[in-house]
């Protein structure tokens, strides 16, 4: 687990797809103004499409709720997959919109019941042009978060950047079209890198770049052996946030207190205390009781809820609780005074988001035979491109001045390799042969060659 002082920075790495590696020529957000930090530099050389980002993107303020909505769905339906691998007792801590985004890239080169299986796990229910432009319009409305400047007596921050990056093999077939539709939308070049000589080469350079941009919370996102000579292509979407909570937590306040777990034990945890004067926004019904807690900025808060009542059941609770519950929840926020005590807490995961994906419905992705991706490159010049594996990692840190996470997604993409032959022989000279039954051990009939002609 990592271990920081706040200033918080809530950062997400949000993912690392490999065959499809894409992203934004710019890979240096500093988190810190004041910390001057060295560029990451990214192997290979830059190729890029030819249209450059659309910086103002035309979407219907309906298309855009309806595509939030999908996107919301989405997050409650692998969370709910990954809860269930972990078990009743464990804890999760993910990235959706990490995931989300970088499997949205991927996504644009999907083709026939691939694309349809994508669709329906990713809940990406809108036609191809609107779903795309509605990420690039999200991308840059979460840009503008950082548009918020303290004023200058105030000691907090907040930052929130997103950058896209892609490597892929020089001697792929890559589609401009499909380039065009990464930088277009996704801000997205590629860097054209050798992956049949340098795979693990270009594998530790990846993972330098994902720590530098995740300030080192972010560690070996790809682990050994995730790349080989058959990788062709990679995607790695990065997002930081760096917030302190507009109504810090008084630190003279918090002390340790009894938390109760899901087996009846106790376990003892720093927490800690609102000030009691704050008006909070909250919402409480028969079955869930909510808090939201603000960042710097006000666009952005922390929302925590559970059961309403200590005596329910917290499994029969989450069951229950959708992403219509949450909808529920924060349309039903109003803002009251009362006392709102927090857990400082640390938290990280480590995920293979293969068999969740799976279990959602998106099969051929990962079948080297059945998989369809041929909307990224020309399938006549190229063997077939498939998902080999999925990789996510995350990182939070929550504190009296603010947050602070992390999380890197990987979806590993490669071509399927030919069978290694276990030797090679050549019958081109005299031989003997027999014909033999091998139940009783009976040689049927011998014979020698020497001339076939």
């Amino acid at each position: 687990m990592y271990r920081s002082k706040f200033p918080a920075q809530l950062i997400a790495i949000v993912s690392t797809l490999i065959l499809a590696a894409c992203g934004s020529p710019d890979p240096d957000p500093d988190p810190d103004p004041n910390n001057e930090q060295p560029a990451a530099q990214a192997p290979g050389e830059l190729l890029e499409g030819s249209q450059s980002r659309d910086t103002d993107p035309s979407v219907e303020s309906e298309t855009f709720d309806d595509f939030t909505r999908d996107n919301r769905d989405f997050a409650f339906s692998i969370f709910n997959e990954l809860r269930e691998e972990e078990g009743d007792e464990g804890n999760v801590f993910v990235s959706p919109h990490s995931i989300s985004l970088a499997l949205a890239m991927t996504y644009g080169g999907a083709k026939e019941n691939t694309k349809v299986e994508m669709s329906e796990a990713l809940r990406f229910l809108l036609p191809d042009d609107e779903l795309h432009a509605s990420f690039n319009k999200l991308d840059l409305e979460l840009a503008a978060r950082s548009d918020f400047e303290p004023e200058e007596e105030e000691d907090v921050a907040f930052d929130l950047d997103i950058v896209n990056q892609t490597w892929g093999h020089e001697t792929f077939p890559f589609l401009e079209d499909y380039l065009d539709l990464l930088s277009f939308n996704y801000g997205a070049g590629l860097y054209a890198v050798n992956f049949e000589s340098d795979f693990e080469e270009i594998r530790q350079e990846i993972n330098q770049w994902v720590e530098d941009q995740t300030q080192e919370r972010i560690k070996d996102l790809l682990p050994e052996d995730s790349l080989d000579s058959d990788t062709r292509f990679i995607l790695v979407n990065a997002i930081y946030f760096f917030g302190s909570w507009k109504h810090p937590f008084d630190k003279d306040l918090t002390s340790d207190s009894d938390f109760h777990r899901l087996d009846g034990s106790t376990v003892d945890v720093p927490m800690m205390h609102l000030p009691d004067s704050i008006t909070t926004r909250y919402f409480e019904d028969e079955d869930t009781v909510a808090v939201s807690l603000p960042y710097v900025g006000d666009d952005v808060s922390m929302i925590a809820f559970m059961p309403a009542d200590e005596a329910d059941d917290f499994l029969s609770w989450e069951a229950g609780f959708g992403r219509e519950s949450f909808d529920e929840v924060v349309a039903g926020f109003s803002h009251e005074e009362g006392t709102v005590r927090f857990p400082r807490f640390e938290d990280d995961g480590e995920f293979d988001l293969s068999p969740p994906f799976e279990e959602l419905g998106m099969i051929d992705a990962f079948d080297s035979s059945l998989a369809d991706f041929t909307g990224m490159y020309d399938a006549t010049q190229a063997p077939n491109l498939y998902i080999t594996d999925i990789f996510h990692k995350s990182f939070v840190s929550v504190d009296e001045e603010g947050t602070e996470a992390a999380a890197a997604t990987a979806v590993v993409m490669g071509i399927e390799s030919a069978p290694m032959l276990a030797f090679e022989v050549t019958f081109d000279r005299p031989f003997y042969y027999v014909i033999y039954d091998h139940p009783t051990d009976t040689i049927l009939f011998m014979g020698r060659m020497v001339d076939p002609s």
